[in-house]
């Protein structure tokens, strides 16, 4: 365990006061920020907008489908209101998106994404969390695997938004 500032680096996680997130995810956020700032080529209010929506987005998707998927085959209780607040976020996130068709990167890592999650539910859903002393590879794995797909399908689907072809002649 490290203590950097006001959080402590323990295995794989960042643990802040309140909560805890994987390194992987964290760093998965700042190269998704940093792709829809590049793909727009500019440092607009929007472009930092989607940048932020890039992380917003699909931390959102995933924590609903990871915790209902979880709900489901262990029986937990639904969180309704957890639910309705990360829906606002994805609502969000489908505006600047919804009639943009994606580029095939974002098609492709988006099956990915869809394949992986569905291979990891179908294999019986193991995770590993914050504070448990057992840890599973191939947990990890599947979390990594089908969390970096979604964070980068989306980055790359909504940072080639607005911008327009140019035509060659």
């Amino acid at each position: 365990m490290v203590l950097v500032g006001f959080a402590k680096i323990e295995s794989l996680w960042f643990v802040f006061p309140l909560s805890g997130i994987r390194i992987s995810t964290l760093a998965t956020a700042f190269v998704c920020f940093a792709v829809v700032l590049f793909l727009q080529r500019s440092n607009t209010v929007k472009s930092v907008c989607y940048g932020l929506l890039a992380v917003i987005f699909p931390m959102a998707v995933f924590e609903i489908m990871w915790y209902y998927s979880a709900a489901v085959l262990n029986n937990w209780d639904l969180r309704i209101m957890q639910f309705a607040a990360l829906f606002g976020w994805v609502l969000l996130g489908l505006v600047p998106v919804v009639r943009r068709r994606p580029n095939r990167l974002s098609l492709v890592l988006y099956g990915v994404f869809i394949l992986v999650f569905a291979v990891w539910v179908a294999t019986g859903f193991k995770y590993n969390d914050l504070g448990d002393s057992s840890f599973s590879l191939s947990a990890e794995a599947f979390n990594v695997g089908s969390k970096s797909a979604l964070f980068l399908a989306y980055a790359f689907h909504i940072g080639n938004v607005g911008l327009v072809k140019k035509e060659n002649g």
